[in-house]
């Protein structure tokens, strides 16, 4: 339950306890006494709306507790429920979104683009030698280059670019209402970037790019497909280079 539907149900509660007490005071008591005890006085005014008022006082001290005890309960719930959905999409190590749910964008994407027919692009990377990094400096050091290097392409790309791991010392960027030409000119932002960086224990690192854009009749597959072939390109190329595909 969401703290506006709890919110709703104390409301509710509280309503629905002063419409019977009303009801009560001013109609069933009346025909309840005078059918069971013959007893036909009437209360005065001010005693029915003190009695009202006790009734409405009592009982929202009495939602004072458990509003507070569910408030701290679903708060509770749904800080536990925002935790799951992370770790169930988000890369453990570098923080950034993982490959099922770069999957699901891509898809969501693709859906989009083809109701609006808008541009639509994605850049795969790879960082290069990376073998000899955590060969050469260990795997703990790697590990670090890793989030250093995730930390450089977050801070990079334009804010409605959406980056994530796809696996290993592979990367992926995916660009929403952005042509080939859009992502190859931030592909080599981020090559250029990244060659001019330090990177903690191993200096200088470079990576090798690969972008594409969408074309009539794709899914995810066929373009993380024709991006990957346009990486594989860059590094037969000499690595360190950007290619791509329309």
């Amino acid at each position: 339950m969401k703290k506006s539907h709890f919110t709703f149900v104390l409301i509710a509660t509280l309503i629905s306890v002063t419409f019977l007490s009303i009801v009560w005071e001013f109609w069933l008591e009346d025909l309840v006494s005078a059918a069971l005890y013959n007893y036909n006085e009437v209360e005065s005014l001010n005693m029915r709306l003190e009695y009202i008022i006790s009734i409405i006082v009592f009982v929202s001290i009495s939602l004072i507790f458990p509003a507070a005890v569910g408030y701290r309960l679903i708060e509770s719930d749904e800080k536990m429920q925002t935790k799951i959905r992370r770790l169930a999409e988000e890369d453990y190590l570098t923080r950034l979104y993982n490959r099922r749910k770069i999957h699901q964008i891509i898809d969501n994407e693709i859906i989009r683009s083809k109701r609006y027919n808008s541009a639509f692009a994605v850049i795969m990377m790879d960082i290069d030698d990376f073998k000899n990094i955590n060969d050469t400096h260990g795997h703990n050091t790697g590990d670090r280059a890793l989030v250093q290097f995730a930390t450089t392409l977050r801070q990079t790309v334009r804010e409605s670019d959406i980056a994530g791991r796809w696996g290993g010392e592979e990367f992926l960027v995916i660009c929403p209402e952005t042509t080939i030409e859009g992502a190859l000119s931030l592909a080599e932002k981020l090559r250029s970037t990244i060659e001019n960086t330090e990177f903690a224990g191993i200096g200088k690192m470079t990576a090798s790019f690969g972008a594409t854009g969408i074309k009539h009749g794709d899914n995810v597959r066929s373009m993380i497909h024709r991006a990957d072939k346009a990486l594989y390109s860059a590094k037969h190329a000499g690595k360190n280079k950007v290619s791509g595909t329309a």
